[in-house]
This record gives C-alpha cells, sequence and structure tokens, in this order.
C-alpha cells in the first residue's frame, strides 16, 4: 500500500511537471486531445486553483468582518470578485476617519461620550435593518451583518484609543465649562463694581482680598467631587452602551445565521 501511495505521488508529480512545461510553451491542447491523465490533472490543478483563490477571499473577509484593514493587494481582489462589498468596505473606512476626526474635534468628555454613544447605536440599527430585510438573500445578509459588526468592532477600537491619548485627558467636562463660564462672569461683574467705586476705600480693599485670595470653600470641593463623578457615570455609561450593543449583534448574527463565527473577535477593553 506505501509503495502504491509513493507511487501515485510520483505520478502525479511527473505529469504535473509535464502540465507546467505545455502551458509555459504554450502549446496546451484542446480538451478532446488531451489523454485521461492530462484531463484528470488539469481538473485537479482548477480545482486547486479555485481552492486557493477561495481561502484568499476567505481571508479578505475574515478581516472585514474583524475590523481590520486590507493590504492594497487585498482591496485589488476584493474590487474584481465583490464590486458591492468592495464599495462598502471603503465607505466604512471613510466613515471610521471622519468619526476619529470629530472625537479629535470634541470640546467635552461628555461629547465625545455621546458621539460614540450615537455612532454604536447607529450601527446596531443598520444590522437590525439589514437582518430584517426579506428582500436581501440570507448570503448576502451574513456578509453585511459581518461587515457591520468589522464596522463596530473598529469603531469601538478608535474610541478606546482616543480615550487613553492626552488630547482626551485634557478635555475639560461640562461641569468645568460651566464653573469656568460662571467665574469668568463673576469676575466681569465685580471688575464692573470695581470701577464704579473707585474711590471707595472700602471697595477697594475688598476688590484686593478678592483678587488675591481664592474664593475656594468646602462647597467647591464638593462641586468638583460631584464634577468627577457625573464624568466617571457619563464614561461608564458610554461603555456599557457599548457593551450591550456589540452583545446584541452577536445574538442577532447567532439567531438569523446560526452560531456567531469564531473569526469575530472584540480585541477591547471594556
Amino acid at each position: 500500500m506505501i509503495t502504491g501511495t509513493i507511487y501515485n505521488a510520483g505520478k502525479m508529480l511527473e505529469m504535473t511537471q509535464k502540465w507546467e512545461q505545455k502551458k509555459s510553451s504554450g502549446n496546451i491542447l484542446k480538451k478532446e486531445e488531451l489523454s485521461p491523465e492530462e484531463q484528470q490533472l488539469k481538473m485537479y490543478q482548477e480545482q486547486l486553483e479555485r481552492e486557493r483563490e477561495g481561502n484568499e477571499y476567505s481571508s479578505i473577509y475574515a478581516k472585514i468582518q474583524s475590523g481590520q484593514e486590507l493590504s492594497p493587494a487585498e482591496e485589488d481582489k476584493l474590487r474584481a470578485k465583490d464590486p458591492k462589498m468592495y464599495m462598502e468596505y471603503k465607505a466604512d473606512r471613510m466613515e471610521q476617519e471622519a468619526y476619529e476626526k470629530k472625537l479629535k474635534n470634541c470640546k467635552t468628555k461628555e461629547e465625545a461620550e455621546r458621539l460614540h454613544v450615537n455612532r454604536m447605536n447607529g450601527k446596531l440599527s443598520e444590522l437590525k435593518s439589514i437582518v430584517n430585510n426579506p428582500n436581501i438573500p440570507k448570503s448576502e445578509k451574513l456578509k453585511e451583518a459581518q461587515r457591520i459588526l468589522g464596522d463596530t468592532t473598529k469603531t469601538a477600537q478608535i474610541f478606546h484609543t482616543f480615550t487613553k491619548s492626552a488630547e482626551f485627558k485634557e478635555l475639560p467636562t461640562e461641569e468645568e465649562v460651566m464653573e469656568a463660564k460662571q467665574a469668568e462672569a463673576q469676575l466681569r461683574e465685580e471688575q464692573l463694581v470695581g470701577g464704579a467705586d473707585e474711590n471707595s476705600e472700602v471697595n477697594a480693599e475688598s476688590d484686593n482680598e478678592t483678587q488675591v485670595v481664592p474664593n475656594i470653600s468646602e462647597d467647591d470641593n464638593i462641586v468638583d467631587n460631584a464634577g468627577n463623578t457625573i464624568k466617571d457615570t457619563q464614561h461608564s455609561v458610554a461603555l456599557e452602551t457599548e457593551k450591550k450593543v456589540l452583545e446584541e449583534m452577536f445574538e442577532l448574527e447567532k439567531k438569523h445565521f446560526g452560531e456567531s463565527k469564531k473569526a469575530v473577535k472584540i480585541d477591547v477593553s471594556l
């Protein structure tokens, strides 16, 4: 049996070499002129080529599904094989870049967190509209669902990266912005009062004390602590929403297409 296997392997190698020589010389015969062995080898090689190509596209779809960026060569393959998915992938990439810019343009921490919550909920709505659409074939629904899940995964990764950046940490909370505006208004009012009573020594001394001694009290500290608590709570809401959206997406995929694909992994820290 072993001898037969070795013989068959050697025979297949010999036939493969002959076929490659014919292809390189351009002397490929028509199917009816090929010997039975050559026809079998041709079919075998065509099958291998289809499998190889299928594996390449499976890898590309898996990358899209997990939120990874495709290489230029992979984009070219996807554009040739599946133009619709290619256009949707490029549209997702543009949206991700726009989302990242919007995060960096936010004026407060809460504004960035609301932006993230809105985008996550928007992705969930998009997925629901796809899986509940009776006019879309199931095979297309699966591809769309995996693409949306990949886009959502990337959204979460972008947000987590931003919240760890110095830009986010330097953003004020809305409470801090409000306090700064109130302090500015109070200072302006005191300056107006001070200008009107410029000749009053009592008012002058009062003004000097106000300028030199910061007005800090226990109530101010409580407000600050409350502000921090509000900030932390808001951040928790954003993360909790993100977690619920991802979980619901996986449940939808499982419900409509069977078990969730193992290739999909959410690599973000909640």
